[in-house]
């Protein structure tokens, strides 16, 4: 069965596209309260009314051929369920996100913490362009290695209160922090949960167009670091700036005797732990001694008992299903509990009292909470896009343009794909074996076609997650924040567009 579009279907799509259009100029125009809600908001209306136009779809990963299933409209009771589903389906983002809310409540009732960051904010004073570019590169490299991307948010509000506590304003703060995870999506390399899935569901390996991914990773690096310089001298020169309320995590100035060595410490060990649990060693590098010494220490027993395999738990057991034992294959679980077990660390090392460590915990979760809304909505889209598969349809429709492998065809549909489809896995699952199975010979292009596209996306719709968890975080407009790129999104959707016609024509 084909898909039909009738003179009546085309003329809603076009009128629900000008709604869309005439929503946004209001919201950037006219809104001066809760935007970014209504951004989300207007996506989320969007997603829904083209339910009622596009037919649903069997998606591609059955098969290569297109198949229309006939039109499968969400209504009002379908509400509930779409809301259920979306916490379902982002409930490991929400309890990690959770957990590192109640991590720095607790750290910010420690003095030792809050004498690091305003060390460190006293030792880079002079020096912002120093530390904005350092860390920046910390937190793409992060990036563009781990296996899930949202670990990379363990040190974002740490960089923040250092950022803010150096008279920097908010939009640097998020530009090196939240901005370079976007920036190391464009060019991921080895990491990323989506990356593994599409490389899945494309049967490639993992170097793939790597030195493709390298090169724009590079690029959009320097070119990002650029703007944000010019940025970051346009802010020094303006003395009186301090956002420091906006931080919800500030720290205040202790006195001199507060101790150092314990945090540094806590703060190297952390970073070492999260490097090598979100590394894929073996699969990436073939470095298997972490495995290994996994299966060694797990078999450790006293008497019958194995008593470390016990303590750890049921879920770091390796399986045939499921294997988040050894360094290099955590996830954000095993992450989130080391993280409830390290406040309570802290606050015995801290000498923080238990009515401050509750109220630290309690204020934490209250902090991260909205922030936290921002990505269920973002799935809220996701999961009525897949609920009703009309994506595949929408890029099938798109697709009959040319009979041959045409990399602006694929990018558009790459772009629309990921602009529903905040996962890049559910892109992979629904959309890409279709050009994979009709365009076996031009998989290395449209694999990278497919994962820069995401990372563009990622970093200019309301649909992306990350992008709005810190918009959201640090109560900025979105509009600011497109003000703030859009420039420097045009030059790397040039690149790229010149760098996928070098690769497929020349």
């Amino acid at each position: 069965m084909t898909v039909k579009m009738t003179v009546g279907r085309i003329i809603c799509l076009v009128v629900i596209l000008l709604l869309a259009v005439v929503g946004g100029f209001l919201i950037a125009k006219k809104s001066k309260k809760h935007n970014n809600l209504k951004w989300v908001g207007l996506f989320i209306l969007l997603a829904f009314a083209l339910t009622w136009i596009f037919e649903l779809s069997n998606g591609f990963y059955y098969s290569t051929e297109f198949s229309g299933l006939g039109l499968n409209p969400l209504g009002i009771s379908d509400i509930s369920n779409i809301i259920y589903n979306s916490i379902y389906l982002a409930s490991d983002k929400i309890i990690f996100l959770l957990v590192l809310g109640i991590f720095y409540g607790v750290l910010s009732k420690s003095k030792g913490y809050k004498k690091m960051v305003s060390t460190l904010a006293e030792k880079f004073e002079g020096k912002e362009i120093l530390f904005a570019l350092l860390s920046s590169l910390l937190i793409v490299v992060m990036t563009t290695l781990f296996t899930d991307t949202y670990a990379v948010l363990i040190f974002v509000p740490f960089i923040i209160s250092i950022a803010l506590s150096m008279k920097l304003d908010k939009l640097s703060a998020f530009a090196i922090s939240f901005g370079s995870i976007l920036v190391g999506l464009l060019g991921v390399t080895y990491g990323s949960d989506g990356l593994h899935w599409i490389n899945y569901y494309f049967s490639t390996g993992v170097t793939e167009g790597i030195l493709y991914r390298f090169l724009i990773l590079i690029v959009s690096f320097i070119l990002f670091s650029f703007f944000n310089i010019l940025h970051i001298k346009k802010v020094l020169k303006n003395k009186n700036v301090n956002e420091t309320e906006d931080d919800p995590f500030k720290v205040e100035k202790v006195d001199k005797k507060s101790n150092l060595v314990l945090p540094i410490i806590g703060l190297i060990l952390l970073l070492v732990i999260v490097v090598l649990g979100f590394v894929n060693w073996e699969e990436f590098f073939g470095i298997s001694v972490f495995t290994k010494f996994h299966s060694w220490l797990l078999d450790l027993q006293i008497g019958e008992f194995p008593i470390v395999k016990y303590i750890l738990g049921n879920y770091v057991v390796p399986s045939t299903q499921y294997n988040y034992g050894p360094f290099g294959y955590w996830n954000l679980h095993v992450i989130s509990a080391i993280m409830l077990v390290m406040t309570v660390v802290v606050a015995l090392f801290g000498r923080i009292k238990f009515n401050d460590y509750i109220e630290g915990c309690l204020d934490g979760l209250k902090k991260i909470s909205k922030p936290l809304i921002y990505v269920i909505l973002v799935f809220i889209v996701m999961v009525i896009a897949y609920m009703c598969l009309f994506v595949p349809t929408i890029v099938y429709l798109i697709s009959k343009a040319s009979t041959t492998f045409n990399p602006f065809i694929t990018a558009l549909s790459a772009f629309i794909s990921s602009a529903f489809y905040s996962y890049l896995d559910l892109t992979a699952y629904a959309v890409a074996p279709y050009f994979t199975g009709n365009f076996p010979d031009s998989l290395n292009i449209i694999h990278l076609i497919f994962v820069t596209m995401y990372g563009f996306v990622q970093l200019i719709l309301p649909t992306s997650a990350i992008l709005m968890l810190g918009l959201s975080y640090l109560k900025i407009d979105y509009k600011s924040w497109f003000k703030y790129i859009w420039i420097f999104a045009l030059g790397i959707l040039i690149i790229l567009l010149v760098l996928y016609t070098v690769i497929s024509y020349v």
